[in-house]
């Protein structure tokens, strides 16, 4: 019964892929000298930051599909409406929240915003496929918190830790673990 009601195709693969796009884009924000505590950056954050999440979202649509088709089932489900619909309002959420951040210049308020936002939608996701998945979002909204009360002037490095290193964990997990 319980297996009615589990999504399975999310893909190792797609979450490493999201891990190293997160990678990159830390990297070329580094290479470029631009940080979240510099406000005359905002251009230069979004372009880059906005083609990781594009890119990282269509990835992971790809390759669910991709999962969906080898198992024979329908890439747009009852449970798949389910799971987009349970993760739209902590999107939504972020999605608002830089739009703000962005208008008043707060842009430091960026990292621990999407980390939050993105933990709480993982966190959603997490119900429907597995545990593995909830302790990733436990971690992001971890290092939310500490990123919004602790690290506020490290964005780059807590958005490498966390959006680069947590899906780097899970999807090494996801695509190595035993087979049972």
């Amino acid at each position: 019964m319980e297996r009615a009601t589990e999504w399975s195709n999310l893909s190792g693969w797609s979450v490493l892929l999201s891990g190293l796009l997160a990678v990159a884009g830390g990297a070329e924000c580094f290479r470029r000298g631009v940080d979240f505590e510099l406000p005359g950056h905002a251009r230069t954050l979004a372009m880059i930051w906005g083609t990781v999440f594009a890119l990282a979202a269509v990835q992971g649509v790809a390759f669910s599909i991709a999962n969906a088709r080898r198992k024979a089932e329908p890439a747009w489900s009852p449970l798949t409406r389910q799971v987009v619909i349970a993760m739209l309002p902590a999107l939504f959420t972020g999605a608002t929240l830089t739009g703000y951040a962005f208008q008043t210049g707060q842009l430091d308020l960026l990292p621990p915003c999407w980390m939050l936002a993105y933990g709480s939608s993982l966190m959603a996701l997490g119900f429907f496929a597995g545990r593995p998945v909830r302790y990733a979002a436990l971690a992001f909204l971890i290092f939310g918190a500490a990123s919004l009360l602790v690290w506020k002037s490290h964005g780059l490095v807590t958005m490498l830790a966390s959006f680069g290193g947590i899906h780097l964990v899970l999807g090494a997990w996801m695509r190595w673990k035993p087979r049972v």
